[in-house]
């Protein structure tokens, strides 16, 4: 499971509230791409030698499928195929999986159409120096063992089907969360000014940190999306020169001492799970998650007209009855198992394709369902 606080410590989560620690609790196995940095070899230099150079996407979390061509670092082979136009390069080098080691293509051993995940591609692409750590990982994993060349050669053949994937997954989603990060998070940005996507996506890393978005644990996704948003679609920002940076939304502004009714935690350590009921006349309740919320509006008999939760991503204020919720997630709140809270519905679509779980709106989060979490 994925932790967006660690103010809480998973043990406290299961002595203050009895969440499961076990089972469906544990801990979200890291990506097969991904490596520890310090083990990743990176052959650029200046800003964005982090990025991949053509999608963008973090070269240290997809590194076990870089590849190298003409000083430039990709995170795939398709990213190859298409810097090099679908022409074979004959100087590349490729991460070797095993190993980590930066390696000729053209002494590769590569393992294609494995059950691993593979990177930009549903038929995955692994490379390896010797035969025998192909084979050994092929016999885990299936696959057909081939070298570069033909590799390559169904990197293109895949390249039209991929494209087709990955442009339907951005415009399913990505494109939008994109735009509702970028314009409540970050600072007037001209895409064109950059002569690539990595390049645009470090000046993000350094512009987008509003209301301390860089403290969140999946902020890497969140620039991606940025990057992608303002390269393929620049002119959705239009081109007039006003400032396209959203005012700031309003937060849900926790009282010091303010106490959850239902577990009695103080709700101020875990600002960003907060959510509320508006009492008219009376003093605000407020909430460490939506979970408590919604237990304590069927105890009370759901007699509440202003209820607000807190946007998993954007961070600010929203109006539960017309937000979106993911059940069953991989990603736990401070109280354990949690229903996210989105203000769109191509957030919440985008979050569940990421960590799992069911999209609900406010009326179909039934009492029965509070009491499974």
């Amino acid at each position: 499971m994925i932790l967006r606080s660690f103010l809480v410590s998973a043990a406290l989560v299961a002595l203050v509230c009895g969440a499961s620690m076990d089972g469906a609790n544990k801990p979200a196995k890291p990506m097969f791409q991904s490596v520890d940095p310090s083990k990743a070899t990176l052959v650029g230099s200046g800003e964005g030698k982090e990025y991949c150079a053509v999608c963008g996407m973090s070269l240290v979390k997809f590194y076990k499928t870089n590849h190298v061509w003409n000083g430039k670092q990709v995170a795939s082979l398709h990213c190859l195929y298409e810097i090099t136009g679908g022409k074979i390069p004959s100087d590349a080098q490729v991460v070797d999986t095993k190993n980590l080691n930066l390696i000729d293509v053209n002494k590769t051993f590569y393992v294609v159409g494995s059950k691993v995940k593979g990177t930009m591609t549903r038929n995955s692409k692994y490379a390896f120096s010797t035969e025998a750590d192909a084979k050994e990982f092929q016999a885990e994993n299936g696959g057909e063992i081939v070298n570069f060349a033909k590799a390559y050669e169904i990197a293109g053949q895949d390249f039209a089907g991929d494209n087709k994937m990955i442009k339907a997954n951005r415009e399913g989603g990505v494109y939008a969360h994109g735009k509702e990060f970028y314009e409540t998070n970050c600072a007037k940005t001209e895409a064109k000014n950059f002569k690539a996507i990595s390049e645009l996506k470090a000046h993000l890393k350094n512009v987008c940190d509003a209301k301390g978005a860089s403290k969140e644990p999946e902020y890497d996704k969140h620039l991606q999306a940025a990057a992608l948003y303002l390269w393929d679609a620049p002119a959705n920002l239009g081109s007039s020169g006003k400032d396209t940076k959203a005012k700031k939304p309003e937060k849900i502004v926790v009282p010091e001492g303010a106490k959850c009714p239902v577990c009695g935690m103080l709700v101020g350590k875990n600002p960003n799970w907060a959510a509320m009921i508006e009492i008219q006349g009376g003093e605000n309740l407020y909430f460490d998650g939506v979970k408590d919320l919604m237990k304590y509006y069927f105890q009370k008999g759901k007699g509440f007209d202003k209820i607000f939760v807190t946007d998993y991503y954007k961070l600010h204020k929203i109006d539960a009855k017309s937000a979106f919720f993911v059940l069953g997630s991989n990603v736990l709140g401070p109280m354990g198992d949690e229903l996210i809270p989105f203000e769109s519905e191509s957030a919440a679509k985008t979050f569940a394709k990421d960590h799992g779980g069911k999209m609900l709106k406010f009326d179909e989060i039934k009492e029965s369902v509070i009491e499974g979490l």
